[in-house]
């Protein structure tokens, strides 16, 4: 275990999800996460795959077998808000049991708060700090902010009330 405050622990998140963000170079909402997960950086290459299952036991659910790619398993009949967000939540366990994720330390930095971890990965990739700001600075509301970034109202709450850093 690596020992890291919150605000850290936050800090290489937003970091992380702002790498996924740019390397599918989104300027605008919403982030296209099943993009990203389908055609994913080169590093991830085996790392991000999505599968459907019509299981109802969770809505998402990263598995990697040892020796194969890692893929989330997503439940067929999530609404697209739901979906991109679980897609988002579990991209992270990807990124953490990928062999960059595990040579980087990721495991022992996320894994002890990774429900924690994961939900904030997951609101800030769908909903980068910059693109919030400007939503902000426009003078949107939560109902539009959780429309225009196509995200669970519980979920554009809790966003809508994280810290911005360099502004809220």
């Amino acid at each position: 275990m690596i020992p890291t405050t919150r605000e850290e622990r936050r800090w290489f998140l937003r970091n992380l999800a702002q790498g996924l963000v740019d390397y599918a170079g989104t300027a605008e909402p919403p982030v296209p996460v099943e993009e990203i997960l389908t055609h994913p950086p080169d590093l991830y290459q085996r790392d991000f795959g999505v599968v459907e299952m019509f299981s109802s036991l969770w809505d998402a659910t990263f598995a990697r077998p040892l020796t194969q790619r890692g893929n989330i398993f997503v439940h067929t009949n999530l609404d697209s808000a739901k979906r991109r967000f679980a897609l988002a939540r579990e991209t992270l366990s990807a990124l953490i049991t990928s062999h960059h994720g595990r040579r980087m330390g990721l495991t022992d930095l996320l894994l002890p708060e990774l429900r924690d971890s994961a939900e904030y990965f997951a609101r800030v990739m769908v909903a980068p700090d910059m693109m919030v700001r400007a939503f902000r600075e426009q003078g949107g509301d939560l109902d539009s902010f959780a429309e225009t970034f196509e995200m669970p109202i519980e979920v554009a709450a809790a966003r809508w009330e994280d810290p911005i850093p360099n502004g809220r």
